[in-house]
C-alpha cells in the first residue's frame, strides 16, 4: 500500500468505531485492484453527522463512505438514493456528488452472498428477522426477494418492524410478512447483540431452530447465537461472509470497476 498525494480515501464511518473489522480485506482488494486508495475508521456521533457530512463532501480525494451502526436510516435522509438505497429504506454507501450525496446499499447483495456460499436456503422458509434497522430493512428486503414461505420481522422498537413489514407487503405483494417473534426455520440476527465482547443471544434460546439455519451479520465467528446455533445442530454462518462479499462492490461503487 502506498500513501501519497493522489491517494483516495474511503473511510467506514459509525458510533462506535472500535468493533470494526475488516481492515486487511479492504487492503488487500484495493491492492489486488491497483488501485491508490485507503480505507480508515471515522468515529463520528449521531448528533454530529450531518455537519459532517458537509464538510466532507468538500474533500477531493474522498472516494466514498461506508455507513455503519448507528448512521444506515440518518444517512440516506442526506442523500439522493439509487434503487438499492431506495428498496431497502437505508444506505450504507455514499458518494460524493456535484449537488450532495449519492446513496448506495449492498448490504442485502452482501447478504445472500454470504448465505449462498455458507449453503443457507430462503426460497420456501419461514424466516425470522430479528432488527429492523439499517442493515435489518436491507436484508430482509433481500430475503422477501428470494420467495421465502414467510417473513417475522421483531425489533425492540414495534412501530420500526411494523413500519419494515409495511414495506415488505408494499414492495412484494402478496409475501406473507407480520411483526412478530416465534418459531422459524432460518433465523437472521441484524441487531449488534453479540457484537465485540457482548455475551447476550439476541433472542431466547427457544427460538433458535434446532436443525435449521441461522444467519448472524455480526462480524465476528463467534457469537453466542453462532455457537449455540451449531451447538443445536444448525447451519450458521456469521457476518464475515457479508462483509467480504460486500467489499468489491463499495469498491466498485466508489473506485469504479475494475478494468
Amino acid at each position: 500500500m502506498r500513501i501519497d498525494g493522489s491517494t483516495r480515501i474511503i473511510g467506514i464511518v459509525g458510533d462506535p468505531t472500535a468493533h470494526i473489522k475488516g481492515f486487511a480485506e479492504y487492503a488487500d482488494a484495493i491492492a489486488a485492484r491497483g488501485a491508490n486508495a485507503v480505507y480508515v475508521a471515522m468515529h463520528v456521533a449521531p448528533d454530529g453527522l450531518t455537519s459532517f457530512l458537509h464538510g466532507m463532501r468538500h474533500l477531493r480525494n474522498l472516494a466514498g463512505l461506508v455507513l455503519t451502526i448507528p448512521h444506515k436510516i440518518a444517512g440516506l435522509t442526506v442523500a439522493t438514493p439509487d434503487e438499492s438505497a431506495r428498496r431497502a429504506g437505508s444506505a450504507n454507501m455514499l458518494r460524493p456528488a456535484a449537488e450532495g450525496w449519492q446513496a448506495g446499499n449492498c448490504d442485502g447483495a452482501g447478504f445472500l452472498a454470504g448465505a449462498r456460499a455458507a449453503g443457507i436456503m430462503i426460497s420456501g422458509k419461514q424466516v425470522q428477522v430479528l432488527g429492523a434497522g439499517g442493515a435489518g430493512r436491507a436484508v430482509a428486503m433481500a430475503i422477501a426477494g428470494e420467495r421465502p414461505a414467510a417473513i417475522a420481522v421483531h425489533d425492540s422498537d414495534r412501530g420500526r418492524a411494523e413500519a419494515l413489514v409495511a414495506a415488505l407487503r408494499e414492495t412484494f405483494p402478496g409475501l406473507s410478512a407480520v411483526a412478530s417473534l416465534g418459531r422459524s426455520d432460518l433465523l437472521v440476527n441484524c441487531t449488534p447483540i453479540g457484537m465485540d465482547r457482548d455475551t447476550r443471544l439476541p433472542c431466547d434460546r427457544s427460538l433458535i431452530p434446532t436443525g435449521g439455519a441461522v444467519y448472524d451479520i455480526v462480524n465476528r465467528p463467534d457469537t453466542p447465537l453462532v455457537v449455540e446455533a451449531r451447538a443445536r445442530g444448525c447451519r450458521a454462518e456469521h457476518g464475515w461472509s457479508m462483509m467480504a462479499a460486500g467489499i468489491p462492490l463499495i469498491l466498485d461503487w466508489m473506485l469504479g470497476p475494475r478494468s
